[in-house]
C-alpha cells in the first residue's frame, strides 16, 4: 500500500495558517478599543444637546434654567408654569461616573 501524502496539513502548513492569523487580528484588534471611545465620546455629546436642549424649553416656559437635571423630568416644589417632562429620564455619563450638572445659564457641567 502506498501512503498519500494529500491527506491531511502539514505542522508547518498549520503554524503557517496560525501565524498569519495572528498577524491579522493583532492589527484588527486595536481598533476595537478606540471605536468604542469614540461610541462614548458621541453618546457624551449627545446627551449633553439633549440635556441643555431640555434646559432652553424648561427656561422659555418657567423664565428661568432648572437648577438640577432632576427638574426637567418631574416638576419641582414652587414652578408654576412647568410644562414637562422636557427630559424622559436622566442619561447616564459614558466618560466619567456621576450624572450630569447643569450650571445656572443651562450648560451643562
Amino acid at each position: 500500500m502506498k501512503k498519500s501524502r494529500d491527506n491531511g496539513f502539514t505542522a508547518l502548513e498549520i503554524l503557517t495558517i496560525l501565524f498569519l492569523l495572528g498577524i491579522v487580528f493583532y492589527g484588527i484588534a486595536p481598533n476595537f478599543g478606540t471605536h468604542s471611545s469614540k461610541v462614548k465620546t458621541q453618546v457624551h455629546e449627545a446627551n449633553i444637546k439633549r440635556i441643555e436642549g431640555a434646559a432652553q424649553l424648561y427656561r422659555l416656559d418657567v423664565g428661568t434654567f432648572p437648577t438640577r437635571v432632576e427638574d426637567l423630568i418631574s416638576k419641582p416644589e414652587g414652578v408654576l408654569k412647568w410644562r414637562g417632562p422636557y427630559l424622559d429620564y436622566h442619561p447616564a455619563n459614558p466618560l466619567t461616573p456621576g450624572p450630569y450638572q447643569i450650571d445656572s445659564s443651562g450648560k451643562v457641567k
